[in-house]
């Protein structure tokens, strides 16, 4: 009798370990991420396939991690709570708030400071489930102490190189391509890049443009790429006005790819008030598609990001891993469409 009891407790999960997901996956014959995706809440699953997990979970014994028992700190460089446009990193941030308001998850923030130490978060003790995001910064100490402990973790904007932990970020490289192979389209042949060396998405964007040269018989001149010190409006409009100045106030260049909009402002500013009309003289391009690319003047041509939808894909991510830590790590790109404004025309034939 006792056997009996044994074996029937074995076969129903009762004294079982805990449920992997790889065992419910199994069980309702699906793949191991569409398991993960349905148990999550994630979109893009049929309500039958939903079910079908969810009695496979049952059955199993799975007990999930409900959403009030979930607690997420944000870490990030940027000052969320007091921005006051809607500009790239607060609509990362409004895709996560929005993900974890509608599912009832406690979210809070924590400021790194720039140059300083990052403090290390510490495990927590009360009562609720601890998850982390990186957002748009790299902190290698960070990142590392957070895989060694286990704690879940995923970066949004940004990717760890050694995949110790999620990341969820634009497609950065096939942005850079999008961009350059459109100047090219236009003639372009001397196309000055702007970017920023510290940051690996912005690594990534000239690394799809440099593959879009290469796809037409042309390599990157590193006498055509500038790393100013910072991605903003002042740091390109002073790169710009001091490159000009370099060669007696004339461009050595038919257009400019900038590594986001906001350097693209700043570079548009500095051609426009060295007597040179866009994109009469010089063509210009961003990244990202912040609100202010459509209302510049003329409005910019730039690759948009869907931001939110970033923000709230890395919650999502970051729920899976919470729930089923043995998941392999996953990188995912969102594709961002190409939109020409009138920022980027044919180039001018004289400029060599």
């Amino acid at each position: 009798m006792a056997e009996d009891v044994t074996r029937e407790m074995t076969e129903t999960g009762l004294s079982r370990g805990k449920v992997t997901l790889r065992e419910i996956a199994e069980s309702a014959g699906v793949s191991i991420s569409t398991a993960s995706r349905a148990l999550s809440g994630s979109p893009g699953l049929s309500d039958a396939v939903r079910v079908k997990v969810q009695a496979a979970a049952d059955r199993l014994n799975y007990v999930g991690t409900s959403s009030s028992s979930l607690a997420v700190t944000v870490l990030t460089t940027i000052d969320v709570g007091a921005a006051s446009s809607p500009d790239f990193q607060l609509e990362l941030f409004s895709g996560i708030e929005r993900e974890c308001r509608d599912l009832g998850i406690v979210l809070s923030y924590g400021m790194m400071g720039h140059g300083q130490p990052t403090p290390i978060p510490a495990a927590r003790d009360d009562g609720a489930r601890h998850g982390y995001i990186l957002l748009s910064f790299h902190d290698e100490d960070l990142i590392e102490r957070l895989a060694r402990d286990g704690q879940p973790a995923v970066i949004i904007n940004g990717i760890d190189p050694l995949m110790r932990l999620d990341a969820v970020s634009a497609g950065n490289r096939s942005g850079g391509f999008a961009i350059t192979r459109h100047l090219l389209d236009l003639g372009h042949r001397r196309i000055l890049a702007l970017t920023h060396n510290k940051r690996q998405p912005v690594r990534d964007r000239l690394a799809g443009s440099e593959e879009a040269l290469r796809a037409a018989g042309l390599s990157l001149d590193p006498s055509l790429v500038i790393d100013p010190p910072a991605m903003r409006a002042d740091s390109a409009y002073a790169a710009i006005g001091q490159r000009l100045e370099a060669n007696g106030g004339k461009p050595d260049f038919t257009a400019i790819q900038c590594c986001n909009d906001a350097s693209a402002f700043g570079a548009m500013t500095a051609i426009t008030e060295a007597g040179l009309s866009i994109p009469g003289d010089i063509s210009i391009t961003g990244f990202d598609d912040i609100p202010m690319a459509a209302m510049a003047t003329p409005p910019l041509t730039t690759v948009r990001v869907p931001r939110p939808e970033i923000g709230a894909a890395g919650l999502r991510r970051l729920l899976e891993r919470m729930k089923f830590p043995e998941t392999l790590v996953t990188y995912t790109e969102f594709a961002g469409p190409l939109v020409v404004r009138g920022s980027t025309g044919p180039a001018k034939p004289s400029v060599t």
